[in-house]
């Protein structure tokens, strides 16, 4: 069920600067803009350790949105929130942000989603991935033009993480995003090529790297993520985006140290910094092949005065200025 919660600036005319955007309701506009869709997502909570809080991160995102400005010449639109309402499965709501994914993708946007647990990117990859490889005749010619290089179907996803997400699970549980996905392109012969940015040796066992080295994956730890290696960040990011034609973007904001996001459900000291990620941000969206890109793992029972929260709208508004 959605609940379409829509967020506006109430400030006076003449007190917006110049470079403020007003968030607009989305309803298949024509202009191409960035469209914000929400999950409330909570698998952390019924599957891990009980941490609460996950479920709110993507109002609190939202809410952040709204007192900031947005210097940008692409649009941002508001497709509200998919919520979990009367203990509504996790299948149903992935079920609906599917759909809502593909027809935002049909219109030619770029859709922004936000969490939510990791989880979100199962939705994500999925709606992309049948986007670009339907068949022609099942879009309009005038939709067919709105999608960027639909000829070619090479998906490659970049994930912002201390952790791969790839714990082999039967079912989603937390950590088995990219697992999911990996199963899903086994299940239907599609390529699975994933880059990881930031990968913490401690967090993922040596099985899961193992197994990332099976799914013949890359990374870069979250030790190689230094300004000092930044040569070597761009041309491993460069070579990467040359072998896929779409580019599938997840951040997890456990990627940054605690000092920066305390409000995530697995902080911790030491982690990449906000100036390398922006950095390789603007690099991977100005390659013109990012078509959809999650922010996850906002906990707002640990978030002190939105300190996260104004860094993932910070994000956001980073995406729009390349995006």
């Amino acid at each position: 069920m959605m609940d379409i919660r829509r967020w506006f600036s109430f400030s006076s005319p003449r007190m917006i600067p110049k470079s403020t955007s007003v968030i607009e309701p989305y309803a298949n506009q024509r202009k191409r803009g960035a469209v914000l869709l929400g999950l409330t997502s909570d698998l952390n909570v019924k599957n891990s350790d009980g941490l609460t809080g996950s479920k709110e991160g993507p109002y609190s995102i939202r809410k952040m949105m709204t007192s900031m400005s947005l210097a940008s010449n692409l649009p941002l639109y508001d497709a509200g929130i998919v919520e979990d309402v009367n203990g509504e499965s996790f299948t149903t709501m992935l079920s609906t942000q599917y759909q809502k994914l593909r027809a935002i993708l049909q219109h030619g946007h770029l859709p922004i989603m936000v969490g939510g647990g990791h989880e979100v990117a199962i939705g994500s990859y999925k709606a992309l991935s049948d986007t670009v490889n339907q068949a022609a005749n099942d879009w309009t010619e005038e939709g067919l033009a709105q999608i960027p290089n639909t000829s070619a179907n090479r998906i490659g996803i970049i994930n912002f993480d201390a952790s791969f997400e790839l714990k082999r699970s039967l079912s989603v549980t937390p950590g088995s995003a990219f697992h999911t996905i990996a199963s899903f392109c086994q299940e239907h012969n599609r390529d699975f090529q994933y880059l990881g940015l930031g990968i913490c040796d401690h967090i993922n066992s040596q099985a899961t790297f193992a197994y990332a080295c099976e799914l013949k994956a890359k990374w870069l730890l979250d030790s190689q993520m230094k300004m000092k290696n930044r040569k070597h960040i761009q041309s491993t990011i460069e070579e990467f985006l040359m072998s896929v034609d779409h580019v599938h973007l997840s951040l997890d904001l456990a990627v940054f140290p605690s000092a920066v996001a305390e409000g995530v459900n697995m902080s911790r000291t030491f982690g990449v910094s906000v100036s390398v990620v922006e950095m390789v941000l603007k690099q991977i969206l100005s390659s013109g092949k990012v078509r959809i890109m999650d922010i996850a793992e906002l906990n707002t029972e640990y978030d002190y005065q939105n300190q996260t929260a104004r860094l993932a709208a910070r994000l956001i508004q980073h995406t729009l200025k390349y995006g």
